[in-house]
């Protein structure tokens, strides 16, 4: 039986075509939207006194394999293994060989989704930053405001909204508390002072 409709704007008679179903599920059901997953990790670690500027902590950022951090002296990229391994060890072995202190700290890994896009995105941003390497600066060019400046790229709040921008330096501890309670947020990982990354590890 054919169907028609009055359209109430222009008072034309409209027959029914055709019924396509173009999801599978009811019409009054919440359409999934598949999106794939990426990773990142974002790592704070704890303050030390003897370093210059990490006295509150420092942060980095890691995406596949590569960690990016800004550091008094450079903006560091390298493995994030051999990274995590150089800040909470004891002792570590310098490039010529010998024996040299570690940094001995804990640290905390924020494992976070993001999509392929943000992902590009935030990875873009941070090699346009390493070939800078802008100087230093505690308020705005820090490890934990470079990490807070990518992330809010793509759309994830790091900062304590309630702080007064750049006026406010972002402190690896603001970082740490935003983004432990982020929607994006997977996975909290402990790295211990020792931490070697093997058969015990994360990954």
């Amino acid at each position: 039986m054919t169907q028609t409709l009055t359209s109430p704007t222009t008072g034309k008679t409209l027959v029914r075509a055709g019924v396509r179903a173009t999801t599978l599920t009811r019409f009054d059901e919440a359409k999934p939207i598949p999106v794939r997953r990426e990773f990142i990790e974002v790592v704070v670690f704890d303050s030390r006194l003897l370093s210059r500027g990490s006295q509150w902590g420092h942060a980095a950022i890691e995406i596949d394999g590569t960690v990016y951090s800004r550091a008094p002296i450079l903006f560091f990229k390298g493995g994030y293994r051999k990274y995590l391994i150089g800040n909470t060890r004891r002792w570590r072995t310098k490039p010529d060989g010998t024996i040299g202190k570690g940094v001995y700290r804990d640290a905390v890994g924020l494992l976070m989704w993001v999509s392929l896009r943000e992902k590009a995105l935030i990875r873009d941003e941070l090699e346009r930053r390493v070939a800078v390497n802008a100087k230093y600066s505690l308020f705005d060019n820090s490890c934990s405001s470079n990490v807070a400046d990518v992330l809010e790229l793509a759309g994830i709040m790091a900062r304590d909204p309630r702080a007064f921008g750049e006026l406010t330096p972002v402190m690896p501890a603001e970082l740490l508390g935003v983004l432990k309670k982020s929607n994006r947020l997977v996975e909290t990982r402990n790295y211990k002072k020792g931490w070697e990354g093997g058969a015990s590890a994360n990954w």
